[in-house]
């Protein structure tokens, strides 16, 4: 029986034969990381990313508005409408994307104040609207997605404000004493953010034991054959900030190897954006 055919009629088994060597059929070891590229400036906005991870492309482009300082949310996520990516899924990944805006792991609320050429804070907030768009999908979306936003706040630039508004006149700020000045600055990015997104496959054993095998970045192939799925997103001192299972996990240490793995592949991207 060829190969192609067995990965047909019995994927499990044809991808066994891979895993207990210790690699993908393609040769890469099964807890190598997946090639990780980008390119800031490419999409427009005030800054803008395009990431390829793997078996993944999406780009993201930030656009940015001005209001008047409130308790409003100052982020909002859209990611866009594609062949590839449900409907579900698709607010899924918004939804957990806001939800790390909101908790202040990507930029700090106080970081998207309006300040002048001098530096001062002003009663004007930034509005920021971030867009994602899925290019290519085979492969862990998150992971992709997480560093492309990373990487267009890092590109992110915006202007100095001068408002000619005194501090002591309580009258609302009209829009015409809102002015544009010719400097900007960069977006101060409070966290830099890596996902990780790691496979269990079980392997059956003699006596009815089994081995459960962890797999960097599976594709969406493997991933309909593994027990669970694990994305780690972590953030400033090894911190987790987001665990995303599905699936069944028997063995929770193995997390500690998923957030070190996802740690060093962190460190390596936080050099890498210093290079630009």
């Amino acid at each position: 029986m060829s190969s192609d055919v067995l990965r047909v009629i019995d994927p499990r088994g044809y991808f066994d034969t891979f895993f207990k060597e210790g690699v993908y059929p393609d040769g890469r070891g099964i807890l190598d990381v997946t090639k990780l590229v980008y390119k800031q400036g490419e999409c427009g906005g005030v800054g803008s990313a395009v990431v390829t991870n793997g078996g993944v492309t999406v780009s993201c482009s930030i656009e940015a508005s001005i209001s008047l300082s409130s308790d409003a949310s100052l982020v909002s996520v859209e990611i866009a409408q594609s062949q590839q990516l449900s409907e579900k899924d698709s607010e899924d990944y918004r939804a957990l994307i806001l939800d790390l805006f909101n908790r202040d792991y990507f930029v700090k609320r106080e970081n998207l104040k309006c300040i002048d050429n001098v530096g001062n804070k002003l009663p004007l907030d930034w509005v920021l609207t971030v867009t994602v768009k899925i290019l290519s999908l085979d492969g862990s979306i998150l992971d992709a997605v997480v560093c492309a936003i990373i990487a267009a706040l890092k590109d992110t630039r915006l202007p100095n404000i001068r408002l000619n508004h005194a501090i002591e006149d309580e009258s609302p700020i009209e829009k015409t004493q809102i002015l544009l000045e010719d400097t900007n600055y960069s977006l101060n990015v409070h966290e830099i953010l890596m996902c990780c997104t790691f496979g269990v496959f079980v392997r059956n054993l003699e006596k009815d034991l089994e081995e459960e095998i962890l797999l960097f970045a599976p594709s969406e192939e493997i991933t309909g054959i593994c027990r669970a799925t694990v994305s780690i997103v972590v953030g400033n001192d090894s911190k987790i900030v987001l665990t995303r299972l599905r699936g069944h996990l028997s063995k929770f240490d193995m997390i500690r190897k998923m957030t070190k793995l996802t740690e060093e592949r962190r460190q390596k991207f936080i050099e890498a954006l210093k290079q630009h």
